[in-house]
Order: C-alpha cells, then sequence, then structure tokens
C-alpha cells in the first residue's frame, strides 16, 4: 500500500468525531463510549505507564472495528499543527482535546504501515513498534498468530514481552485482536494486559479490568467468573441467551467495570473502513502466499533429504553385504521391496551414464586404449 494510501486525513479524522458525537447524541450522550475509553487510555499514558488492552469475542462481531476506533482517537489531535497568525509549526502528541485557536492541524499522526500489524514477522512488529512516537497506539490484528500459547517459542512473543519490559518508557498503548482470552499465552494474559474489551454483540462492548491484588494466582478470575455466568444464566437455555441476558451476567462478574456501544466505522466513515480492509485483505493475501511457499520448499527439501539418505543407506549396506536381497533390505527397513529396487536400478543407471574421464595415456599406449572400459591396464 502507498505511503498516502496508508495515512489519515485531516478531513477524514474530522469526519469521523463528528459523526460519532452525532451517534452519541442519538444515544442521550452516555459517559461511557468509545471517545471515554480514548481519553481514559492518553491520561494512563501521561502518567508515565503503557497499556496493554486484549479486544476479544466471537469472530464477526466487530472486534477489529472497536480497536481501529479507539487507535483513531488516541491520535485524533496528534500530528503537525500550524499557528495561522505566526506560522508556526509544531508537533503535537496525542492529547485529549484541540489545540486553541489559531493552531490548526496540519495532519494526523496515523498510518496503518506503522500503527498496524498483520501478520508481520518479529523484525518487522519491532520495526513498526520502535518507529511510533510517545503515546501512540500499537496493534496487532491478528493476534492469534503471534501469542496463541501453542507457538510461545516463537521470536516474536519473546520479543513482545521483551518489548513490554524494556519499551515501557515508551508510553504506547498496545492492542492485541485475540477471539479467546483463554488461549492468550501466560505471560500476556496475567502480567501485561490490564483491560478487556470484551464485544458480546455487534456495536456492544463489556470492560473487565485486572485485579490488582497480587496474591491472586488469576488475576481474571476465570473460573470463578465463568461459575457466576452459568448461574446468573442457569433458568435461561442457550438458545435463548441473547445480548441482554450476557450483559446482565457480566456484570456480577469479580472484574466487570462497565459497558458500552460503538457505531460501525463503515458507516461513520466509510472511506477509512475501505483503506483499513484494502490493507487487511492485501496482507492476508501476501501471508497466505508466504505461507504456500515456505510450505512447498519445505516438503520438497524434507523429501530430497529423506530419499537421499534412504538410498545412501541401502547402497552401504549392499555393498557391505552383497548376499543381501532386495527381499531382505525391505524387510530391515521397512521400505517396499520395489521401491528399494527402483532406488537401486536408479543409481546404478546414473554410474553408467556418467561419463569416463580422459586421462593421459602413458608412453606406449594411446588415449583410446586407455579410456575404453573394456581394457584391463592391470595386465600391463
Amino acid at each position: 500500500m502507498e505511503e498516502h494510501e496508508s495515512k489519515i486525513s485531516v478531513e477524514e479524522m474530522t469526519e469521523l468525531i463528528t459523526n460519532l458525537e452525532n451517534y452519541y447524541a442519538n444515544l442521550g450522550y452516555p459517559k461511557q463510549n468509545v471517545i471515554w475509553i480514548a481519553n481514559l487510555i492518553i491520561k494512563r499514558l501521561k502518567e508515565d505507564y503503557d497499556l496493554y488492552i486484549n479486544v476479544t469475542g466471537e469472530r464477526g462481531k466487530g472486534k477489529s472495528n472497536l480497536t481501529l476506533l479507539l487507535t483513531l482517537l488516541q491520535v485524533r489531535y496528534a500530528g503537525i499543527w500550524k499557528n495561522e497568525k505566526t506560522g508556526k509549526i509544531v508537533r503535537v502528541k496525542p492529547r485529549t482535546s484541540p489545540l486553541p485557536k489559531p493552531w490548526v492541524q496540519q495532519t494526523v499522526d496515523f498510518d496503518f504501515n506503522r500503527n498496524m500489524s498483520f501478520l508481520d514477522d518479529f523484525k518487522e512488529v519491532k520495526t513498526k513498534f520502535n518507529s511510533l512516537g510517545q503515546y501512540s497506539p500499537f496493534v496487532i490484528d491478528e493476534g492469534s498468530k503471534n501469542l496463541h500459547k501453542q507457538n510461545w517459542m516463537q521470536k516474536t512473543q519473546f520479543m513482545l514481552v521483551q518489548l513490554s519490559d524494556t519499551e515501557r518508557y515508551q508510553n504506547k498503548s498496545f492492542f492485541i485482536c485475540f477471539p479467546n482470552f483463554r488461549e492468550l499465552n501466560s505471560i500476556f494474559r496475567n502480567d501485561r494486559i490490564r483491560m478487556i474489551l470484551h464485544v458480546y454483540d455487534r456495536g456492544k462492548a463489556i470492560i473487565s479490568m485486572k485485579d490488582p491484588n497480587r496474591y491472586t494466582i488469576d488475576p481474571w478470575h476465570l473460573d470463578e467468573n465463568d461459575k457466576t455466568v452459568q448461574y446468573e444464566l442457569r433458568h435461561t437455555p442457550i438458545v435463548a441467551r441473547g445480548p441482554y441476558q450476557l450483559l446482565r451476567a457480566e456484570k456480577k462478574t469479580k472484574n466487570y467495570a462497565g459497558n458500552f456501544e460503538f457505531p460501525s466505522l463503515k458507516d461513520v466513515c466509510p472511506r477509512i473502513w475501505d483503506v483499513y480492509m484494502k490493507y487487511k485483505i492485501d496482507n492476508a493475501k501476501k501471508e497466505l502466499k508466504d505461507k504456500e511457499s515456505d510450505e512447498g520448499a519445505g516438503i520438497s527439501k524434507q523429501t530430497a533429504k529423506w530419499k537421499n539418505a534412504t538410498k545412501e543407506l541401502m547402497k552401504w549396506l549392499k555393498e557391505k553385504y552383497p548376499q543381501l536381497t532386495f527381499k531382505e533390505l525391505a524387510d530391515i527397513s521397512n521400505i517396499g521391496r520395489t521401491t528399494i529396487k527402483e532406488m537401486w536400478d536408479a543409481d546404478m543407471a546414473e554410474k553408467t551414464s556418467e561419463p569416463v574421464p580422459l586421462v593421459r595415456a602413458p608412453k606406449g599406449y594411446n588415449v583410446e586404449e586407455i579410456n575404453n572400459p573394456q581394457d584391463s591396464v592391470n595386465e600391463v
């Protein structure tokens, strides 16, 4: 994606903010909303902290939509500003309110190529993260690849843990879109993640906060909260458990901190959503192509390696013990007799097809005699 296509313009950001304000005006200006959460994130970062947020929920419910809204709002007033009277130009870090007049915003500090990671390897993730300014947001939109507990040994995860330890001074927010919180590796789940935003229905999310009790093994009380929800829904059949019933039960859990509604970015700012989807699809295609290429190369290389090793082993056994038959070799190696014979015949064919190297003829012999396989040099 070209650089100018991956950035957000001031006009687009203004449109987004205006439409968001109209959206919440129609709902009666609820206190808890995406703008309120974005402001909380900025305030925490400015208190010399970082913040790791996991966005969970079923596929297709709107995790990416919510994450993108929050990251955009976090940098809505960040960028280049110009004083219309003096002509002075300054770069402004993320803040909760715009600069007063006569300051006019010229750019928005958001770039899909820098603020978002789609299926990147560990080097790309680190480069993007370090390229961002203070108080900036960073998103891993496909967290299941980089953070799944079964893939803990990947370099990407080691690097992410290291970044969370060594780069805290940069005071950045870190968003992870991961559908199932239980499958997140334990270091991120228990030590790094401070807030969970669970999208339980389209346009509706629940806020959960980490328990600060240092003695608890599980600061998210997953098992206890599970029992609480099950108890609250005990009289409601699974097929009848809708958003209202789920929210009512979630409010009884230990980590519940609030809930809010949010609009579809496709409705409030279609162009930004189109750019996001294009960026996401392009990266998915690239990942699929790279995966197919790597798998193909890996299979052919490993097959060739084992085939060559087996052939060399059979060759050594046959030469060391010439009395062995192909049937006996098949019994020893658990490889089909026909396969072994074909390998042997192919090896013999390669040998007989090799050209005989020319040598200098000694005195009394011509070149043709020396290079003729029928000649017996030992008789001379």
